[in-house]
């Protein structure tokens, strides 16, 4: 995921560089943020802007969650798109150190013109994560009693007493025909 783009940075403004992320490509998250389970797949265009570089693309990776329903860990493909500025640090044809951008939340580009999207694609697989991930839609959770995965079948626990107070709304669905 490292690519020298120093004659991109030489060629005119608008020019594109396709560039395919495969199964070469490893990407290292931190200890809390996920688990991958696979190659980190995708295709980013590099834009040649006045400023810098601009990324363009989408990706694909496989990241190991655990149900917030069941606790039972799964597998799903997270695809999210990268567009992300990266600017240089020295220019391409004086050597000379070049200041850097206004703009914080750009990449810099090392001094050997090396474009590095690791670190962009593991902010935003970070923000692709879903905050609540279900192995699936319908996951029917675990039992409050026994504490039995209900999606491999409903437990022996006895049902739990409706609240008393509760016994009005219960008798206005009943007089409702529901």
């Amino acid at each position: 995921m490292i690519y020298n783009v120093a004659q991109l940075l030489k060629a005119p403004t608008g020019t594109v560089q396709r560039v395919t992320l495969d199964d070469e490509d490893n990407l290292e998250l931190q200890d809390n943020e996920a688990e991958l389970m696979g190659p980190v797949e995708g295709e980013v265009k590099l834009h040649r802007t006045n400023q810098g570089i601009f990324a363009d693309g989408y990706v694909e990776v496989p990241v190991e969650m655990e149900c917030i329903r069941c606790l039972e860990p799964f597998v799903a493909t997270l695809r999210f798109p990268l567009r992300e500025q990266f600017y240089p640090t020295i220019d391409v044809n004086t050597g000379v150190p070049v200041a850097p951008p206004a703009d914080d939340l750009a990449f810099p580009l090392d001094r050997n013109h090396l474009l590095d999207l690791r670190e962009a694609i593991r902010q935003n697989l970070v923000l692709a994560m879903p905050v609540k991930p279900l192995c699936k839609d319908d996951c029917a959770g675990l039992c409050p009693t026994c504490g039995r995965n209900l999606n491999d079948g409903p437990c022996d626990c006895p049902p739990e007493p409706v609240d008393d107070r509760f016994s009005a709304l219960r008798e206005l669905l009943e007089q409702q025909g529901q």
